[in-house]
């Protein structure tokens, strides 16, 4: 399964270390701790391969993770 996102990411990043530079970062600022750190790669890889800006999604992700906190207080 992670193989499929893999080689959709390397269309979009073709250097293999930049790849794994951009997925660790985007890893790291996409986890919550409540997920496996493999989903989150995963999930990291998936946006890549899409071509999804990363800081877009990072600014999606804490919107949503700072709703669920204004939710989980009410």
């Amino acid at each position: 399964m992670r193989s499929e996102y893999v080689f959709a990411a390397t269309k979009k990043i073709g250097n293999r270390f930049l790849l794994c530079r951009m997925a660790s970062i985007s890893a790291r600022r996409l986890h919550k701790g409540a997920t496996h750190a493999s989903e989150t790669i995963n999930a990291s890889l998936k946006l890549i391969g899409a071509g999804a800006d990363p800081s877009e999604t990072v600014a999606v992700e804490s919107t949503a993770v700072q709703a669920d906190a204004v939710v989980a207080g009410s």
